[in-house]
């Protein structure tokens, strides 16, 4: 259990790291270089790595694949952001984000599990 918690916090501390840094370049005006760190595979990377000390290749293959799966609707989510804040605000751009991805994330959902084959 200790050491459960122990990689936890690990994981806990690398990932605000990230965010962290994200937060500081986005803040700064390097729009850019805060997407850059946001994206890098270095985040998909340290994550396939946790996951396949806790799971396996089970795990590893299985989040990725869920990555694909919920690209469409981040894609979603960040063209509403880029096309709607300006005009609506940062609160109610945020909200309308949120429920264009987990719609588009449903129905990707629904037609991965429908899908023949």
């Amino acid at each position: 259990m200790d050491s459960m918690i122990t990689r936890l916090a690990i994981y806990f501390v690398l990932g605000g790291a990230i965010i962290a840094a994200i937060t500081y370049f986005a803040s700064i005006g390097k729009g850019f270089m805060a997407a850059f760190v946001a994206t890098l595979p270095s985040t998909s990377i340290i994550t396939f790595i946790f996951t396949y000390l806790e799971g396996g290749n089970q795990g590893v293959v299985s989040y990725a694949k869920g990555l694909l799966v919920f690209l469409p609707a981040w894609l979603g989510y960040v063209s509403v952001i880029i096309f709607t804040l300006e005009k609506i605000g940062i609160a109610k751009t945020l909200i309308l984000g949120l429920a264009v991805f987990l719609v588009l994330a449903l129905i990707t959902h629904f037609i991965v599990q429908n899908w023949p084959g």
